[in-house]
């Protein structure tokens, strides 16, 4: 069996805006000033690392505990303002998930730099929450490379299946983010070029399949499985 962990931003759904404008939003009523997110790139890092950026880019002070207060606010305020409306399923995304989930040598996970909650709140716009029960998120841990063996391990456990990073896992996005991570434990690394980085990008990180977008499912399944 294999653990397929998806990307969520730019590889299943994009999200046009919120996300960054609920950052400035968090930080601006926490500080109690203007602050701007302008200039931080959000493509493949986690929600802490990003919280992270733009506070060192507006010379605010670094701290978790500040870091840990600004995530608590950009979710209520994602809650808030998320609309179905927002959120863009990517093309082959509905079909592809709704084959994977009846395959009977698939799993489905997420890896993303999401929080947990903001993770389910994209998805669930559109339905796509009910495919993915386990996950690893940005609330997990600041380093995106420590996401999939987590991913793996908490699979294991919800299957009972001994699933294995090297040697079960593959990980879909759309940034070297992505690509990275799953390198960094072994993992296949499927790489999409329906977020922000085109082929040019992409390919340099040497991802072991790279897709303009995500192909029919009979195209993923025999390329990446041999199926």
């Amino acid at each position: 069996m294999r653990l397929l962990l998806f990307d969520i931003d730019g590889t299943l759904v994009r999200v046009n805006g919120r996300g960054r404008e609920a950052v400035n939003t968090a930080l601006s009523s926490l500080m109690d000033q203007p602050i701007s997110a302008d200039g931080v790139t959000f493509s493949g890092r986690t929600d802490p690392a990003i919280v992270e950026a733009v506070l060192a880019h507006n010379d605010l002070p670094v701290t978790d505990a500040m870091i840990e207060n600004v995530i608590a606010t950009y979710v209520e305020t994602m809650r808030d303002v998320l609309r179905p409306t927002d959120v863009e399923v990517l093309p082959g995304v509905s079909d592809l998930l709704a084959e994977l989930e009846s395959h009977p040598d698939v799993h489905l996970g997420l890896v993303t730099g999401n929080v947990e909650p903001i993770a389910y709140e994209k998805l669930s716009a559109h339905g796509l929450d009910e495919y993915f029960s386990v996950g690893a998120f940005g609330s997990d841990h600041a380093e995106r490379n420590r996401l999939p063996e987590l991913a793996t391990r908490r699979a294991a456990d919800h299957t009972g299946h001994a699933f294995r990073p090297d040697e079960h896992a593959v990980v879909v996005g759309d940034t070297a983010h992505d690509i990275e991570c799953a390198q960094a434990v072994g993992a296949q690394a499927v790489a999409v070029c329906t977020g922000r980085y085109g082929r040019d990008d992409l390919s340099p990180h040497d991802p072991d399949l790279l897709f303009d977008s995500l192909p029919r499912p009979s195209t993923f399944l025999r390329q990446t499985l041999g199926a």
